[in-house]
């Protein structure tokens, strides 16, 4: 079954040794920011867990009555509780050579422990002081790239200046679709009432046009950017010529298998 649709327009204290200063952290070759920035807590460096799970492309809850943290994307699970040494995964029970505190009401957690964890490769420069993270892409993040570029076939065949990928909209599209999944509905505006409009501006993304497409059950890239050209209200966001930047979301899962957004906007 195939659906489209379319919308225009923590109480714990810990001190750390020492403000981890000077380090910088890459991703898959991109560099990182953090709203509180790495510390050192037992000459391990511990970083935001929303930040960076979120960049290792992970669903994530923080349970504050039990002082626990949640990770899970695909086939893993990981689970780590404030001021304890241990972390699971899938489960099973490792041990930390430091623990996740809560600091400056951000929760921290040990950085090389959940990058590797979630089964990415961690290596450390002490010239640079540079951690370097590579993470096996998924082929949903080719996929999402492939919308972008078939979006902007679609665009040039009219005339239309090519969108350029924005990293920003495109956390927003998997946020918006993975939600789709976990509370089981299937709409621009999420359950709290929260519109495409407000999720942008929750997450401190400044705009001067935005719009949104949606949509359900299509396998590929090429079907479900068909789907949405054969949609008028759809195409009339593929084609804006005010629109510059584009964010994909694909996440697999839910009631029609898998799920896509598309986030367009004139940024300012």
């Amino acid at each position: 079954m195939r659906k489209i649709i379319t919308f225009l327009i923590i109480f714990t204290i810990a001190i750390p040794t020492v403000f981890a200063d000077g380090i910088s952290v890459y991703l898959n070759g991109k560099q990182l920011s953090f709203e509180q920035e790495p510390i050192i807590q037992d000459d391990f460096t511990l970083v935001p867990f929303r930040t960076i799970f979120s960049e290792l492309d992970m669903t994530v809850q923080w349970f504050e009555d039990e002082q626990r943290v949640t990770a899970e994307k695909e086939n893993t699970a990981i689970t780590l509780f404030i001021n304890k040494p241990v972390i699971y995964v899938n489960d099973k029970e490792i041990a930390l050579d430091t623990t996740p505190i809560i600091y400056n009401n951000f929760t921290l957690v040990p950085l090389r422990a959940v990058s590797e964890a979630a089964g990415a490769e961690v290596s450390w420069d002490g010239v640079t002081r540079t951690v370097t993270i590579t993470a096996q892409q998924s082929e949903f993040d080719d996929w999402a790239k492939q919308v972008l570029a078939l979006t902007n076939v679609e665009r040039e065949k009219r005339g239309r200046k090519p969108l350029k990928w924005d990293d920003s909209l495109a956390k927003l599209a998997t946020a918006h679709c993975e939600d789709m999944i976990n509370r089981s509905f299937f709409a621009h505006d999420n359950p709290d009432g929260a519109t495409p409009f407000d999720r942008m501006k929750n997450a401190g993304i400044s705009y001067r046009e935005a719009g949104e497409n949606i949509a359900a059950g299509q396998y590929s890239p090429e079907a479900v950017v068909k789907s949405w050209m054969n949609s008028q209200g759809h195409m009339k966001n593929i084609l804006n010529p005010s629109f510059e930047s584009l964010g994909v979301g694909v996440v697999k899962g839910g009631k029609y298998g898998i799920y896509w957004a598309q986030e367009f906007a004139t940024l300012k």
